[in-house]
């Protein structure tokens, strides 16, 4: 029997064949339960973002030597108590960024040019045809500049967009000159943008981020774009903006399990389930970056790659 004991959701065939090579693998979603047997041999388990990793769980896990985080955001694992019971957490970033700003520009086309109505017209001919918008000659305005946000900003740019954003710091000067971007501050950007995307981590300053108040400053033609996280979306506040006019549409790939009813019906709200990174090559790389980081910290290799804590 392999000397350490690993809980993992199911990854690819090849990641899991690594994974059984060299642990006792057993393959589990974190969201049921979980025997306290189980947990008190593990060594290492393989979160999601949906899954709750806090204080009553680590305290089930006393073996446990590595949290190995399916995805780049970690809100959904208490940093504080992992790191009181001396537990590594790792994560995935770097290999999601080219998936999910494609996402973003997906999500943009689609809302921008009605697709969901215009699915819903066929063979009504072309009189019945919606017409969106393009995004050439549009205001870009991106919320959270780090490398995903900039990967966004360089492919509107192709677009022909106009590019602003709002960061804690200056974003990367050659990201400025490569896509002629200009900082704001995030009420300027509520204001001047046609769409907004947002591309910021997920704390106690970005939750609810977007509220009432920042609808009522954006643009009736305004669109919203979320590939970040549920939290940072007043939900309640944008269903509200949209049956009123305050914003034209939204493109959404992460939302809250009870979203609003009015939002998944709006006929210019095109939703997608958390898929951003649902490539081939970047679950792959994911992938492989769990399995790294494991095996780095169970052979107490100080280089764990992707360490958040």
């Amino acid at each position: 029997m392999a000397p350490y004991k690993v809980i993992a959701c199911m990854l690819s065939e090849d990641v899991m064949e690594r994974l059984r090579g060299r642990y006792s693998v057993s393959v589990r979603h974190l969201r049921a339960f979980i025997p306290d047997e189980d947990l008190r041999e593990a060594h290492a388990v393989v979160t999601t973002p949906y899954d709750r990793i806090d204080a009553v769980f680590l305290d089930r896990a006393p073996n446990l030597k590595i949290i190995a985080q399916f995805g780049v955001g970690t809100d959904n694992i208490d940093l504080e108590a992992a790191q009181a019971r001396g537990v590594v957490v790792t994560h995935t970033p770097g290999v999601v960024v080219s998936a999910t700003a494609e996402m973003a520009l997906a999500l943009m086309l689609m809302v921008s040019r009605r697709f969901k109505e215009a699915e819903g017209i066929l063979g009504r001919g072309p009189e019945a045809m919606p017409l969106g918008f393009e995004l050439s000659g549009k205001t870009l305005g991106i919320i959270g500049m780090g490398q995903i946000g900039a990967a966004v900003a360089r492919r509107a740019h192709a677009f022909g967009m106009k590019i602003y954003y709002a960061n804690r710091r200056r974003a990367n000067p050659t990201i400025e000159r490569e896509t002629t971007a200009a900082r704001r501050t995030q009420e300027e950007l509520f204001e001047i943008s046609d769409v907004l995307s947002l591309h910021c981590n997920l704390n106690a300053d970005s939750r609810h981020l977007v509220h009432a108040a920042s609808f009522e400053r954006m643009k009736n033609s305004a669109v919203l774009i979320n590939t970040a996280r549920a939290e940072v979306v007043d939900e309640v506040a944008l269903a509200h903006a949209l049956t009123s006019g305050q914003i034209w549409g939204a493109g959404l790939d992460v939302f809250s399990s009870d979203l609003p009813e009015v939002i998944r019906c709006h006929p210019r709200v095109v939703l997608t389930p958390h898929s951003g990174t649902a490539t081939t090559q970047t679950r792959e790389a994911m992938s492989n970056l769990v399995v790294d980081s494991i095996a780095a910290c169970l052979t107490q290799d100080d280089r764990i790659p992707n360490r958040k804590i």
